[in-house]
């Protein structure tokens, strides 16, 4: 926990266990800022227009690569 930024458990035990680090593919981090979203609407046939009846967002992700100099 003390080298690295961004942890998380595998079988109840922390990657630093292992003397594992989460990395990324090359030299910076390229994603979307927010997840999808999609809009809920309903269309009308006897007039123009729709009604909106909400947004919602969708759950983001990111991808790690684990990287280590040596297990244990």
């Amino acid at each position: 926990m003390n080298r690295s930024f961004i942890s998380f458990t595998y079988g109840g035990k922390h990657i630093e266990d292992f003397n594992l680090i989460a990395s990324i593919k090359g030299d910076r981090l390229t994603k979307r800022g927010y997840g999808d979203f999609d809009s809920i609407v309903t269309s009308y046939d006897v007039g123009q227009g729709q009604y909106h009846w909400g947004t919602y967002y969708k759950s983001n992700s990111l991808s790690f690569v684990l990287v280590t100099d040596g297990m244990d």
